[in-house]
């Protein structure tokens, strides 16, 4: 009941993930990213620990083809998932099992993944990859970040979550890194709309760090 999308920038080394459901708190359950792995995806009938079994099948050599085909391995109704593989280097590689909520299916791209289940219909996705098709010139994590909102916006444009909107979250990681933007939000009426707001809340305080002699807020 969640349209997603995983995607990279090798010109940047950023990797990130976001996801958007008519879900309660879909960012602790969807998407997860290791910044020395990639980003991966779990939902459908979501089983939240395939999300380790495909980083840990990436960490291990196997290319997404293969992690995303190997989920019966971990998993007794793999027939009810819909996964997602980004690693930093290869072709990502998505599966949706015959028994997903229909609208259901997904794209895979040269960067980029999108997937999403329960939705209006096909042109969710497919307003969703154009999208991806401009991404920001030079960005950093945070345009990164931005870039990967507007597309889950332009998803809910087309129609989004055939059920309605609740919660959406967005993930971030430079290569070798760590996970620079991890924002969500797990219940709202427009979940995407304030992903986008909390997004130019951390480029602001950011931008705030930047400034010489600025130290971190205390946590």
């Amino acid at each position: 009941m969640t349209y997603t999308v995983l995607a990279r920038d090798p010109r940047g080394g950023l990797i990130g993930a976001a996801t958007a459901s008519r879900s309660l708190a879909v960012g602790n359950a969807v998407v997860a990213v290791d910044p020395r792995v990639g980003a991966v995806a779990s939902q459908a009938w979501t089983n939240r620990a395939l999300r380790g079994f495909l980083l840990e099948r990436l960490r291990a050599g196997d290319v997404a083809v293969d992690a995303v085909g190997r989920i019966g391995e971990h998993d007794d109704r793999p027939e009810l998932r819909q996964v997602a593989a980004l690693p930093w280097e290869g072709e990502p590689a998505a599966r949706t099992g015959t028994q997903t909520s229909g609208w259901a299916g997904h794209v895979v791209l040269s960067d980029a993944v999108v997937a999403g289940n329960l939705l209006t219909d096909a042109e969710v996705l497919a307003a969703m990859a154009t999208e991806l098709s401009s991404p920001p010139a030079e960005p950093d994590a945070v345009d990164y970040a931005r870039h990967l909102v507007a597309v889950l916006a332009r998803g809910e444009q087309a129609g989004g979550d055939l059920r309605g909107r609740q919660s959406a979250a967005v993930l971030v990681a430079r290569a070798g890194g760590d996970v620079v933007v991890d924002l969500r939000v797990d219940d709202h009426p427009d979940p995407v709309a304030e992903l986008a707001r909390l997004v130019d809340l951390r480029a602001s305080d950011a931008a705030d760090l930047s400034s010489p002699g600025a130290l971190p807020p205390p946590r």
